[in-house]
């Protein structure tokens, strides 16, 4: 079986479309199509149900994407019998929530441009929904977002890690002297927030509904840097994921309050598609991840 025609298998896969796949393989729609044929012949089976201008894969070609990806697998190991890691080249893109670039991702690019110093990086950031689409459209090779623990039929989740979620705010606020603060008293307070289709507002705001709680804050905005700065200028209370406040807190600019409500947690998690070749420059930062996010002994 010829790789490119493996390849161009994944792609159409990927993509349900063999019009998206030739546009981003280099090809005329003509040869992806005799690619997939001779694929097809050679295996004795269908790949693909074409029914009109819509493409799904068959049963044995769903069945199929794991042994094609395992192909591709065991080409790049070959190849890298001669290549040393620098020797990589290629393009990485990720996709990123905004706050998990700037308080988890930003400090591991410097570790793996030296891995790989001639991988180009292409970031993008967006919203959790957003990067999904991206993801689903090939438009980005991995995510890295927070979510709920959500199963995505067509996603493989390689790195998943709890985030907690709290209260924060000024040291000289004099809530931090209380001890399990009611979620309505918490409301009545100058409220900084991030804007609603951020996943932590859309919890904050559902929690608050199943208490018969309105939240009206003052400020909404999406850089949770402006929000730390206002903070610790006594501006007001937000509600924001640990990892943005720890620093702050461990240097005592800011307090995390002791609120009473149901605990809100979600995960910060690495996903690519199931059907995506993980190339070399992939795996090695969903590595570096993985790293980064294990629990310190």
């Amino acid at each position: 079986m010829e790789l490119k025609n493996i390849n161009t298998f994944l792609r159409v896969a990927e993509l349900n479309s063999f019009t998206k796949a030739a546009n981003e393989l280099g090809y005329s729609q003509s040869t992806v199509t005799i690619q997939i044929k001779q694929l097809e012949s050679e295996l004795g089976f269908m790949l693909f149900d074409r029914i009109g201008r819509r493409v799904s894969l068959t049963p044995k070609g769903e069945a199929f994407i794991g042994y094609a990806n395992q192909f591709l697998y065991l080409e790049a190991q070959t190849m890298s019998l001669r290549d040393t890691a620098g020797s990589v080249t290629g393009t990485l893109r990720l996709g990123v929530l905004e706050s998990l670039f700037v308080w988890r991702i930003a400090d591991l690019l410097p570790q793996y441009y030296h891995m790989y110093p001639d991988v180009k990086i292409e970031i993008k950031s967006a919203t959790g929904a957003a990067l999904y689409r991206m993801l689903r459209q090939n438009e980005l090779d991995i995510i890295y977002l927070l979510d709920n623990a959500i199963y995505h039929k067509d996603c493989v989740r390689a790195c998943t890690s709890p985030v907690s979620l709290k209260f924060v705010t000024s040291p000289a606020n004099p809530l931090c002297a209380k001890k399990d603060i009611p979620l309505a008293e918490v409301a009545k307070e100058p409220l900084i927030l991030t804007e609603r289709d951020a996943i932590y507002r859309r919890e904050l705001d559902n929690e608050a509904a199943k208490n018969d709680i309105e939240l009206l804050p003052i400020l909404e905005v999406d850089n949770l840097e402006v929000v730390l700065r206002l903070l610790k200028k006594e501006m007001g209370v937000s509600f924001m994921p640990d990892y943005v406040l720890h620093e702050s807190v461990a240097d005592g600019e800011l307090s995390v309050l002791d609120v009473r409500y149901n605990i809100i947690n979600l995960w910060s998690q690495l996903v690519y598609h199931k059907n995506k070749f993980v190339t070399p420059q992939m795996q090695a930062f969903i590595s570096l991840v993985q790293r980064s996010s294990a629990p310190k002994r």
